[in-house]
């Protein structure tokens, strides 16, 4: 495994912590941030480590270390990456609270931005970043309310007018 490798599976492992527990803060980010440059360190002592002792003509050492180095990656990610209560995904794993459908779904969105140019304007105060993709329901029900208004005015205007007769 060649150190571009290792740091595209340190991308997918972080973000897979990111997706699948979406209840992080800014600590969170900041420990991911920071984990993110120290395993990109640790790849490149590596890669220089294997390529100067030649150990990738041991194939053999070469995926037991690879394997390792994953292994520890991804459990210091989960034994270390802080959620509120002082809890980590290793501590809520070992609770039986394992990541759910609606866990990952949150998580996806989290990490999605939607930026919506045709309908945004300078005084509103929607957030762009992370809002909700789906909007249609809301809109729908909203504008059904406002014609029931408007129709009961106009009920009750007609019927004036009748009275009037």
């Amino acid at each position: 495994m060649s150190g571009w490798q290792r740091f595209f599976l340190l991308i997918i492992a972080c973000t897979g912590v990111l997706i699948c527990w979406p209840q992080y803060d800014g600590k969170g980010l900041t420990f991911m941030a920071m984990a993110l440059i120290l395993w990109t360190c640790v790849i490149i002592l590596l890669s220089v480590l294997i390529n100067l002792f030649a150990i990738y003509k041991l194939e053999s050492l070469h995926r037991l270390i690879s394997l390792a180095f994953l292994v520890i990656m991804i459990a210091s990610l989960l034994y270390h990456f802080p959620l509120p209560q002082k809890q980590t995904p290793m501590s809520r794993m070992l609770n039986g609270q394992w990541p759910t459908l609606q866990d990952i779904q949150t998580g996806v969105r989290r990490l999605t931005f939607n930026f919506d140019f045709a309908n945004r304007t300078v005084h509103g105060e929607e957030n762009y970043v992370n809002q909700k993709i789906d909007k249609t329901q809301e809109a729908a029900d909203e504008l059904k309310e406002n014609i029931k208004k408007q129709k009961k005015k106009l009920d009750i205007l007609v019927e004036q007018l009748e009275d009037k007769k």
